[in-house]
């Protein structure tokens, strides 16, 4: 084996090891090396070849198995090409490898997504079980396995966030609180007066000067791993931001200062929320922060939920939304199956350096 595709490879595992579940990238670089081997058109020593071309080959295969595109700005999605990523000299090295090899980069690369899949899919199964049995599930044994595997440690960010959405999602929909928008009856003469406005603003007018919904959390949506804003949002005007990775001041500075909102939850691990009380004292901001929810509390409201006085009412909801949050956001590993079956990679064998 030569030691260009030794380093090649060094390369890709680099890129494949620091990528969260969604995998874009590497699936951004799958998609060259099977289109540059299909249609024999693609110069993968020429970027300009299929930088662009790339993000569509790419969001094609993310919307099948995932569901899902990237979001994240062209130039950011741009990155996967410079220096310290794939550069073309080393694409046309696996490009080679891979030609020669009947698509045996490929193979690794979506074998590799697959692995992902499957820690994803046996965290699914232990909610699934929580769903049939609310009594015997342990929040504090699906954070540690988390934690635990090296192929979804980068993803608990999002594990972190459904926790959360579930819990306050549920315990809001159990109390059935209500939301009223109201006009004051001194108010109406100038309601009269900006009618339009105030129908699309705040869904009243001079004949509807009032309303009432349910409350509701709602998620954001999937974000990439440079974004730092908002997680989730309720209707009755507090936003949630969910961090589990380690924070210091001027991380929580940032959260804060990005989010435009005087009712700020954070949630975070214990040993961070010493972090961020310290700086609600010291910094301006810090009554614009509602209050800061510990993984030791989530890990309590949930025993509660589960195994507290009200379990009979909460419980199942509750198991119900978390596998529903997490099948949207994990999707189940039967599309990546069928996928490899259709591109015949089930009958390509690694190499020994590739397994």
């Amino acid at each position: 084996m030569n030691l260009d595709i030794e380093k090649a490879k060094k390369r890709l595992d680099k890129i494949i090891n620091k990528s969260r579940t969604r995998f874009y990238k590497p699936i951004q670089i799958a998609e060259v090396l099977y289109h540059s081997r299909v249609d024999s058109n693609i110069d993968t020593s020429n970027k300009e070849d299929y930088r662009i071309k790339s993000k569509l080959w790419r969001d094609q295969v993310t919307n099948r198995l995932l569901h899902q595109s990237s979001t994240s700005s062209s130039r950011f999605q741009d990155d996967i090409w410079n220096d310290n990523a794939m550069p073309p000299e080393i694409l046309k090295v696996l490009d080679n490898f891979n030609k020669k090899n009947s698509g045996v980069v490929e193979k690794y690369i979506y074998d590799k997504f697959k692995e992902k899949l499957g820690t994803i899919s046996s965290i699914i199964q232990i909610v699934m079980v929580g769903v049939s049995s609310p009594n015997n599930f342990q929040l504090e044994n699906l954070l540690s396995l988390f934690r635990q595997e090296a192929g979804i440690k980068r993803s608990i960010d999002k594990c972190y966030e459904i926790i959360t959405y579930s819990l306050l999602e549920t315990v809001v929909n159990q109390l059935e609180a209500e939301i009223t928008v109201k006009i004051p009856p001194k108010n109406y003469l100038l309601l009269q007066e900006f009618s339009d406005l105030s129908k699309v603003l705040l869904n009243v007018n001079s004949e509807k000067p009032e309303w009432t919904e349910l409350a509701h959390i709602y998620r954001v949506g999937v974000t990439n791993a440079a974004d730092r804003g908002l997680d989730m949002w309720a209707n009755f005007g507090l936003v949630i931001q969910v961090k589990h990775l380690t924070l210091n001041s001027e991380q929580v500075a940032t959260i804060v200062d990005q989010i435009e909102s005087d009712h700020i939850i954070i949630v975070c691990r214990d040993a961070d929320a010493s972090v961020i009380s310290i700086l609600m004292k010291q910094i301006g901001w810090g009554k614009r922060v509602r209050g800061i929810v510990k993984e030791s509390q989530l890990v309590e409201w949930y025993n509660r939920c589960l195994r507290g006085k009200f379990s009979h009412q909460i419980s199942r909801p509750l198991m119900t939304l978390l596998q529903q949050s997490f099948e949207e956001e994990f999707p189940e590993v039967t599309e990546i199956i069928e996928f490899c079956q259709e591109r015949q990679y089930t009958e390509i064998k690694l190499p020994q350096m590739w397994q």
